[in-house]
């Protein structure tokens, strides 16, 4: 699934991932792949496109909800009841660069517990997120909001940054700060 919206103040908006968490069309992204957007499209693997409504953001997170009326959707399995281990194989799902739609790439998770400063998209001022997943799965600008997954197909975190000094240093936040 990516997401794309439209700033109000006339900016390009953000280009993103996401996924479908519930079947009555619950998607699940980052915030900054949705804020500040005065609209939001989801286009689906298949091609087809839905309008997107934004039903609950969490910036300290930054994870965002969006709804789309469609039903029957195959939703991802969320892997709350455990934290998964470092050296585990991962597998990361988005749409880097906005282009290459449905990519998957493969890693390690590198460790637990990392904290990052980030630059807020909307302020331009720097923001920490903490308590996320490293890996070394390739996560690429167009990736944030995509799932990484464990190895059963679960969703263990939700792709957000990746380092912009160093190669093959992507963060997520762990889906279980998404199920609160």
């Amino acid at each position: 699934v990516t997401t794309s919206g439209r700033g109000a103040l006339g900016s390009s908006g953000g280009t993103g991932s996401g996924f479908v968490i519930d079947q009555a069309g619950l998607i699940l992204t980052n915030n900054h792949v949705v804020e500040g957007a005065a609209s939001i499209t989801v286009t689906f693997l298949d091609g087809r496109h839905e309008i997107g409504t934004l039903l609950a953001t969490d910036p300290t997170h930054d994870l965002a909800v969006v709804r789309v009326d469609a039903t029957g959707l195959a939703a991802l399995t969320l892997a709350t009841d455990d934290r998964p281990a470092v050296g585990e194989t991962l597998l990361a799902i988005g749409s880097p660069l906005g282009t290459y739609t449905g990519s998957v790439t493969a890693g390690v998770l590198s460790a637990t517990g990392r904290t990052i400063t980030v630059t807020d998209e909307s302020t331009g001022r720097p923001r920490t997120l903490t308590d996320l997943l490293q890996t070394d799965a390739a996560i690429n600008p167009g990736n944030s909001g995509g799932p990484l997954l464990d190895l059963s197909g679960r969703v263990i975190g939700v792709a957000v940054a990746t380092s912009t000094t160093a190669q093959g240093i992507g963060f997520a936040v762990p889906i279980s700060e998404a199920a609160t």
